[in-house]
């Protein structure tokens, strides 16, 4: 009898191997799904949905429909991109770390670099599909314009991508998300005003360092969707918005241990 009894009850150490499976599993599920979870949390959150879609077409409609000189609408829509994805990760990250959510991403079996890869570019379409009713009431007003269009979209994506990524690092500096939010919006208006969005730059070595900021081709781009005047050609402006939509990748991977595993 009991030896019978002994064979039917697994041993202690057969029961924890059974409950470290599924936990194990549970895990590589949410390393596999991280941006889905990012998606089915965005569109759940339904009020937010629709100010997130709202809001920057409140700030573009008068510009694009009122007949606005094209360079006030394209400095306003360049500071809209920049200051989206920066400000939206620096708070979410912050409140994360507060919580504890960034502890456990930790214990997930993946590179810090690839989880805030995953994260960040998730992040960066759902900005995207914010700003996507903008971008068609920039096409169905100046439908001519549509050269400038791959410039646009890809100049777009690499400055949603940056901002979220500078959002990530200034959420390591502070526990705060208002403090966060001053850390990112502090060097965003210099950076802004050397890549020439706020006025034209006329010394000979300020032009050279616009090219050097993402800011600039995405004011390029949008300022000949609007049939503006841009100082760059379309294909020089898809050329630095595939790179630093590239370089934009690279560095997300490098930080992600500083963003992740910073306490």
């Amino acid at each position: 009898m009991s030896s019978s009894s002994s064979r039917a009850s697994p041993s202690p150490r057969h029961i924890d191997d059974t409950r470290a499976i599924p936990h194990r599993g549970a895990l590589m599920m949410l390393a596999g799904t991280i941006w889905q979870r990012e998606l089915v949390e965005f569109a759940q959150r339904r009020r937010a949905l629709i100010i997130k879609l709202v809001f920057p077409l409140l700030v573009a409609v008068p510009l694009v429909l009122s007949g606005a000189p094209t360079i006030y609408a394209a400095m306003a829509l360049t500071m809209l991109a920049a200051i989206v994805g920066a400000l939206g990760s620096g708070a979410v990250l912050t409140r994360e770390r507060q919580s504890g959510l960034t502890l456990r991403y930790r214990t997930l079996p993946v590179t810090p670099g690839r989880l805030l890869i995953e994260r960040l570019t998730t992040n960066g379409l759902i900005d995207f599909v914010q700003l996507v009713p903008v971008l068609l009431l920039i096409a169905v007003r100046h439908p001519s314009e549509f050269a400038w269009w791959p410039a646009l979209l890809l100049s777009m994506a690499a400055v949603l991508l940056i901002g979220n990524l500078t959002g990530a690092v200034a959420s390591t500096l502070s526990d705060s998300p208002g403090e966060v939010m001053l850390y990112v919006v502090i060097p965003l208006i210099p950076l802004l005003y050397l890549s020439g969005v706020f006025t034209p730059l006329e010394q000979p070595v300020l032009p050279v360092i616009s090219r050097l900021l993402p800011f600039s081709y995405l004011y390029q781009a949008l300022l000949g969707s609007l049939g503006g005047q841009p100082n760059l050609l379309p294909w020089e402006t898809v050329l630095g918005g595939f790179g630093f939509l590239v370089g934009a990748i690279g560095l997300t991977g490098w930080f992600g241990r500083r963003v992740l595993e910073s306490d």
